[in-house]
């Protein structure tokens, strides 16, 4: 029961049935509930479309802000990883884009707004305290996840990388927030480039509030979580409120035109020289991941001419 004798909101998550993701109460600390990206098989690559990842997300987003047991919501990766990024089996394909059917520009404008930027404009939405916690690798957007949460705490051997927007976006902001996370010159380069850095470079980037040692990640975002949920929950709600607000007021967080951005990004003309490395071609004929690599290994490879832009590679070292 609340102080005035009526009954708190909550909901069973327990009912909730989820297929990408578990959204569940932490033991020790009622009010910190954990949402897992449970595709480990996939490096949790998020799956775009209503019951899938995205539509998911969205779900479990609505569910905290209605539930009165939930302060703080700490987004986290099963297995190896945090996030491949978007699953490229999905990619133009949810447009309904083949090979032979290009698809309308309503269409790419509706799924990029309900689903590619939905899920992202969810966790922006949520009104409660929201960590990310990141290992292994953070790739693309996975990162439109850490770019819109309250607090990020990362290994420090972690892998973040952009590489996606090698496929046509060639530096478009997640949102206008992200170029003033931290220095902005380093920020275009990164999301120039799509090169890889670790969980140091993230944080003197603005990506990361804090690294840590891999084995000390998990015990600190419960510890901070767990000190965050003492705080009453009105003062919770409106912390969140009045940040999101601002940044509003500033124009830093809002999707709109990043939304047709992407849109028209995914509709770019290749000349006859540059098919040769064109992504949706070259799927059907050899799978995405080798598709997706055959443009990436060739980019890696001009950076490693470079003494100073190289990937993070620990093999390297």
């Amino acid at each position: 029961m609340s102080e005035n004798g009526k009954k708190k909101v909550s909901y069973d998550f327990d009912k909730a049935e989820y297929k990408t993701i578990l959204f569940e109460q932490d033991s020790e600390s009622p009010f910190v509930w954990y949402l897992t990206l449970n595709r480990p098989d996939k490096a949790n690559a998020i799956s775009i479309g209503p019951g899938e990842m995205t539509g998911e997300i969205k779900d479990a987003m609505k569910r905290a802000n209605l539930d009165d047991n939930v302060k703080v919501v700490v987004i986290r990766g099963a297995g190896k990883n945090y996030c491949a990024g978007f699953d490229l089996s999905f990619v133009y394909k949810v447009y309904g884009g083949e090979l032979d059917t290009k698809p309308s520009q309503r269409m790419r404008l509706q799924v990029d707004q309900d689903e590619l930027y939905g899920f992202p404009q969810a966790i922006l939405d949520c009104n409660k305290v929201v960590i990310v916690q990141v290992h292994g690798w953070a790739i693309e957007a996975g990162l439109y996840i850490t770019k819109c949460a309250d607090i990020v705490v990362a290994a420090d051997d972690a892998k973040f990388s952009q590489r996606g927007q090698r496929l046509a976006f060639g530096g478009l902001p997640t949102l206008p927030l992200e170029l003033v996370m931290g220095h902005t010159k380093k920020i275009n380069e990164l999301i120039i480039t799509g090169r890889t850095i670790d969980g140091k470079e993230a944080e003197e980037a603005g990506y990361v509030t804090k690294t840590v040692p891999a084995e000390d990640l998990a015990s600190e975002v419960h510890g901070l979580a767990t000190a965050i949920s003492i705080l009453p929950r009105d003062a919770i709600v409106m912390g969140k409120v009045a940040r999101r607000h601002m940044s509003d007021r500033l124009g830093l967080s809002c999707l709109k035109e990043v939304i047709t951005y992407h849109t028209l990004s995914t509709n770019i003309a290749y000349t006859k020289d540059e098919k040769d490395l064109m992504f949706i071609k070259d799927r059907d004929g050899m799978g995405e991941r080798e598709a997706f690599h055959k443009l990436h290994d060739k980019y890696e490879a001009a950076l490693d001419k470079t003494k100073y832009f190289q990937s993070f590679n620990p093999q390297k070292k």
